[in-house]
């Protein structure tokens, strides 16, 4: 089991089977296209497994919650196919993980309003999303190349953009599969230790003092 404090999780598998358990009691499985969400608040412990003979493909964030939230209760969701909406575009299609597009709206976490997308593109595909001044933007290439201001960008890439109000993605003569993040940047000062994300480094003995004592988990564990 692996413990988490003070922040939210998000796992997008791409390809593959992810077994979730938890202290909460959660045990679920998320597969192809489908997304876990999980807020570790004030301490959760969880493991994942990999079925036997199966690779798995995915991403996870790992997103700062604000100050007032780091000890917050610890919840779980997991979204499914059924609940992802997906837009199509001009040679292609945008699938709605968490967040909202235009006037789509898909799951929104309590703490961390995310927009997170899965965009498909086919040959000589372009789009262009709206963003905010205020928030972070990044993508990634799952699949394929594109283009972003003209600079190319490589396939299993994280780009961190600057800010602004509009993005333009384009692609050449082959499919490429583009993660987008947008979140609103929190500005606070952050204190990292492994698994545990807060604002001050006493905030992380603490957390260490609580494990070492087993009082890392304040909500009951109920299996």
């Amino acid at each position: 089991m692996h413990p988490h404090r003070g922040i939210e999780t998000v796992s997008y598998v791409y390809k593959g089977r992810m077994v979730h358990k938890d202290t909460l009691g959660n045990e679920d499985e998320i597969s192809d296209g489908e997304v876990q969400w999980m807020n570790s608040g004030s301490g959760i412990e969880h493991e994942e497994k990999i079925p036997a003979a199966e690779r798995l493909l995915g991403v996870q964030l790992w997103l700062n919650l604000p100050k007032s939230a780091k000890m917050s209760k610890p919840t779980y969701h997991s979204i499914r196919k059924s609940d992802i909406e997906e837009i199509e575009f001009d040679r292609g299609k945008i699938r709605i993980l968490t967040g909202n597009y235009k006037s789509y709206q898909g799951y929104k976490g309590d703490h961390l309003p995310l927009n997170y997308y899965d965009i498909h593109m086919y040959e000589n595909a372009e789009i262009t999303l709206d963003t905010l001044e205020d928030t972070s933007v990044m993508i990634f290439t799952l699949i394929g190349d594109v283009y972003v201001g003209g600079e190319r960008i490589k396939e299993k890439t994280a780009v961190k953009l600057t800010s602004g109000n509009e993005l333009i993605i384009k692609n050449a003569d082959k499919f490429a599969q583009v993660l987008f993040i947008e979140l609103k940047a929190l500005n606070e000062p952050v204190a990292w230790a492994g698994p545990i994300v807060m604002n001050t480094q006493e905030e992380i003995r603490e957390a260490y003092i609580d494990l070492h004592n087993a009082t890392f988990i304040k909500d009951n564990i109920r299996y």
